[in-house]
């Protein structure tokens, strides 16, 4: 972008945010650190730089205009691991040796943003369209999950719900096996809903994604320089291999629940958005009760009690590696009740039927060469 193009009020938007996303980073990791002066620059080669003489901490404009924010956050707390190294340890690590790594830690900062320079050339690594597993192991299950999916787009209904459960089984007895892993081992991505409001349907798709996908799901929000806003978001966090098959599923249910929508919304006339929201909500239950049903042992088992004989309940296998990713992602995580709806009946009715026959299956003809699910559509 051309950063003659960017007026003064924009700018002035740019510094509040980036005191805001400042004094957040401090609450989320506790630190207290001396409030610096925040200058943007045009600087095409130097993203951004501190000076501890001046307390001032300098980003250029080209990489907000032009970077996923996301990168912009990456760059911020590169920044502030030099102020840490000031103030915290009382050295000026320019040469980003051990205080510097050790600081990075204290701000949740990994992987190329920890070195002397990043190539902010691409997408963030938690903005790309497809996730490469760092093992071999998690890249052949990938692919065999893959061509699963692309046999789950049959026509024929009995082997597109084999191709389906076989993959997720495949998912299941691969995660059982994996051993606990560092934290590298572990991805974050960031899906833009591009919406200022969270809907109730994406939230269900979190809830369904977390349950049966093995990753964490945060629903979260971004900064848009270009707009001055902030937007929701869905973050992703596990295993590169979960992660991947979660955003595909993700991109799925959004997609087919429009389509599905459009092609009988005429059946609910006068409804409104109310036999909208329901005819999403009632997708999504009968599709969750597809993936239960579906699900392999030992997912499900028999419960005792005062339970019905032959009912199941879904388990989460525990995996203290990603809990302490997340951790170390969002260390302040709170959680929200949700709001209760007013259905329409019907529409959730006869979605929920629907729902119960929808099979996942590969929504794009090509994989990319990173080894994802998704590519360009």
């Amino acid at each position: 972008m051309n950063t003659s193009a960017i007026d003064d009020r924009l700018r002035l938007a740019w510094l509040k945010q980036l005191q805001w996303e400042y004094d957040n980073i401090c609450f989320q990791y506790r630190l207290t650190l001396q409030t610096p002066v925040f200058e943007l620059t045009n600087s095409a080669s130097i993203l951004g730089s501190w000076n501890g003489n001046y307390r001032l901490i300098s980003l250029s404009t080209r990489l907000i205009a032009d970077s996923p924010w996301a990168v912009t956050i990456q760059v911020l707390k590169h920044e502030m691991a030099h102020q840490i190294c000031r103030e915290y340890f009382l050295v000026d690590d320019g040469s980003h040796g051990k205080s510097f790594q050790r600081a990075c830690a204290m701000v949740g900062l990994r992987g190329g943003f920890c070195r002397a320079s990043a190539d902010c050339s691409g997408p963030s690594p938690q903005e790309t369209m497809c996730v490469r597993p760092h093992t071999a192991q998690g890249r052949k299950v990938l692919a065999r999950v893959e061509k699963l999916l692309a046999l789950a787009a049959s026509e024929n209904e009995h082997e597109a719900a084999l191709a389906m459960q076989r993959a997720q089984e495949l998912l299941r007895r691969h995660n059982l096996q994996a051993p606990p892993s560092p934290r590298q081992d572990y991805e974050h991505r960031t899906l833009n809903t591009g919406r200022r409001r969270m809907p109730g349907h994406i939230r269900a798709i979190c809830a369904l994604l977390q349950d049966f996908f093995q990753v964490r799901v945060i629903c979260s929000s971004t900064y848009d320089p270009l707009t001055d806003k902030r937007v929701r978001t869905v973050e992703l966090l596990g295993r590169p291999e979960n992660v991947a098959v979660a955003e595909h599923c993700y991109l799925f249910l959004t997609r087919k629940m429009e389509v599905l929508w459009q092609e009988n919304r005429k059946r609910f006339r006068g409804g409104g958005l109310r036999a909208r929201n329901s005819y999403f909500q009632g997708l999504l239950a009968g599709f969750r009760e597809k993936l239960q049903s579906s699900a392999p042992e030992p997912e499900q088992r028999k419960t005792s009690g005062d339970r019905k004989s032959g009912s199941t309940e879904l388990i989460v296998f525990p995996d203290p590696g990603l809990d302490i990713f997340v951790r170390s992602v969002f260390p302040r995580l709170h959680s929200r009740g949700g709001r209760t709806m007013r259905l329409h009946g019907d529409a959730y009715r006869q979605a929920k039927a629907t729902g119960r026959s929808l099979v996942l299956h590969r929504v794009v003809a090509d994989v990319s060469q990173g080894g994802g699910l998704l590519g360009s559509g």
